[in-house]
């Protein structure tokens, strides 16, 4: 019995903002595992994402003046970056910070793809300085990267 009042004494001096916050915690976790679903669908859109700018730049390259035959691999730093909508709630002198939902759906500001982290390209061509050259540029104006970022190899005849 002394169990009892001892848990009932300690439940009493809980202060409310740790329950919102922890009620906040247990909101985050519940979103955070209803989001695995989409995390699927996330994979499949970057693999295409990054897959079609693959196919655009080894078209484009490969008519590049004697750069010949082009392949070209992508890699990414991460996964999407998803940008929520937030709301500040201040009670109490404690501020939390909670996704802002309308009809019980989580507000969605932007969804980012990952960053390119690095391009391998594979030219026919690439023995030649000019056309290295050529395609580091136009490599870095297609993806917006630095020529840090991208790797010309001469393609095995």
């Amino acid at each position: 019995m002394s169990e009892t009042k001892g848990l009932k004494s300690l439940l009493s001096k809980i202060k409310i903002e740790y329950v919102i916050v922890i009620a906040f915690a247990v909101i985050a976790v519940i979103i955070i595992l209803g989001g695995t679903e989409k995390s699927e669908s996330n994979i499949s859109s970057i693999e295409s994402y990054i897959s079609n700018l693959e196919d655009k730049l080894e078209t484009s390259l490969s008519k590049v003046n004697d750069a010949g035959k082009v392949n070209v691999i992508i890699s990414v730093d991460s996964g999407m970056e998803t940008v929520l909508a937030t709301e500040k709630i201040t009670e109490d002198g404690v501020t939390t910070e909670t996704p802002f939902t309308v009809g019980g759906k989580t507000v969605v500001l932007t969804e980012n793809y990952p960053k390119i982290s690095g391009v391998v390209i594979v030219a026919e061509g690439a023995n030649n300085l000019s056309v290295r050259v050529a395609l580091i540029n136009a490599t870095c104006v297609f993806l917006n990267i630095p020529s840090e970022k991208i790797q010309v190899l001469d393609m095995k005849r």
